[in-house]
């Protein structure tokens, strides 16, 4: 099945090592089978309590829970809430417990809150060979409310740090729903500056400095069937791109620069729990984009995409299949690119990053993952990556490629949204091995 060159061997080597050093004992997270006091849920529950919750607000808390103060106690209500409460993210264990004292009867809820401002160094060499160097503050729930604040400041530079180099400079702020509502919303901007190759369709053109400025903002509504941050939510905003093209060599192409405004809208069913060491349910959704030049922009186009996960459980314990779908059709993009890319660790493993660009995007993921009965934080899995990519007169669903390879997960319970992913994946072009190494899963 071909050879990793030993500058990837060292690569796998020492991301190995790194899991294995940094690797802690497991605990069993989540709900314990009993509740206890659970003899005492006949009576209406009077008082509901909180413990253990020393950043975590308490109106975060209790907009997830279907037990509610003043009606009658139900188990199912009770462990239906501990599950939403784990799906947050937030903690690494919830336990309910029913006390009684004298007439009045108190619902506890103890919870162990995971670690939820994370600096981290950034130091990793893709497949490709670019080196990225920098630093990324992440505060998952930023005072206490669920909001979540990343701030990521890197250098990149091609050729095993020899070739074109830039910096990117980022801001994310997500509310996912604000207290006492039914609203949340998103605000990012990046700033880039990098030297970039204008190429497109195996052609050189030029090669440029590249400066772009981006920004966006985003306001959610979910529906009126919800209370927390699950289930079905619409939304509509805006994002704003400046880009500019300093030319060192040749010409632009059919690049070029300029101002890019475009309205969204779309809708997000999320229903996907959150077990110890797997997840379950489905996440689906769709986004529309439009631009055009009574907007105030220098491009028009639209653009639709279509996504959908399913997070599979399986009969065995610790195993699952998770599939991702994807489809987007455009008719074109800003700034003479095409609106879609595949190749890389995130969307199609095995091929060279963004090796194909098209207007239409068919993408499948398809990973079926198993746990370690010893060490369950620890799991292996077999991945298929399935896509292409068209320029829109060139469509044939049965013309896909299609990589697969093999991985380990590493699930760090202390922390929020945080997964060691090391991918092998097979590329029969060049017939060798790539490997990817990340600190997110691969969706």
């Amino acid at each position: 099945m071909g050879t990793l060159t030993g500058r990837r061997w060292r690569l796998v080597c020492l991301s190995l090592s790194l899991l294995t050093i940094v690797s802690v004992a497991t605990r069993d997270a989540g709900a314990a089978d009993a509740i206890p006091g659970e003899q005492w849920c006949e009576r209406t529950v009077d008082a509901i309590r909180f413990t253990g919750n020393k950043v975590t607000r308490e109106q975060v808390i209790r907009r997830e829970l279907f037990q509610q103060e003043g009606v009658a106690c139900s188990l199912d209500a009770i462990i239906d809430g501990i599950q939403n409460l784990l799906d947050l993210g937030l903690f690494k264990s919830v336990q309910a417990q029913l006390e009684l004292n004298g007439d009045e009867l108190t619902l506890y809820y103890h919870v162990v809150e995971k670690i939820f401002f994370l600096p981290i160094p950034r130091f990793s060499r893709t497949s490709d060979g670019e080196l990225r160097l920098g630093a990324q503050l992440r505060w998952d729930n930023f005072q206490g409310r669920l909001h979540q604040v990343k701030l990521t400041s890197e250098k990149r530079q091609e050729n095993d740090g020899q070739g074109r180099a830039g910096y990117i400079h980022s801001i994310d702020y997500t509310v996912p729903r604000f207290f006492g509502s039914r609203y949340g919303m998103r605000l990012r901007s990046t700033f880039e500056r990098r030297n970039a190759q204008l190429a497109q369709d195996g052609i050189v053109y030029g090669e440029t400095l590249r400066q772009s400025r981006r920004g966006g903002f985003r306001l959610a509504r979910w529906a009126s069937d919800t209370s927390g941050i699950s289930g079905l939510s619409y939304f509509a905003g805006f994002g704003i791109e400046l880009r500019s093209y300093d030319m060192r060599s040749g010409t632009a192409g059919p690049f070029s620069d300029g101002q890019d405004i475009a309205l969204v809208g779309g809708f997000d069913v999320t229903r996907v729990h959150q077990d110890p060491y797997r997840r379950r349910g489905h996440q689906y959704g769709a986004t529309l984009i439009l631009a055009d030049t009574s907007l105030g922009s220098d491009f028009s186009y639209a653009r639709a995409d279509v996504q959908a996960r399913w997070y599979l459980p399986l009969a065995r314990a610790l195993t699952n299949l998770n599939v991702q779908a994807r489809l987007g059709v455009s008719d074109r993009a800003p700034f003479g690119e095409r609106s879609y890319r595949i190749g890389g660790g995130e969307l199609l493993r095995g091929m060279e990053s963004d090796a194909h660009t098209g207007n239409i995007l068919t993408l499948l993921n398809v990973e079926y993952l198993a746990g370690f009965f010893a060490y369950p934080a620890w799991r292996w899995l077999v991945f298929a990556d399935m896509g292409n990519v068209y320029l829109g007169n060139d469509v044939n669903l049965l013309e896909q490629h299609l990589r697969g390879g093999i991985g380990l997960r590493w699930k760090l319970e202390a922390l929020t949204n945080t997964d060691l992913r090391l991918d092998l994946a097979w590329d029969p072009d060049k017939g060798d091995v790539k490997p990817y190494v990340s600190t997110s899963l691969t969706f």
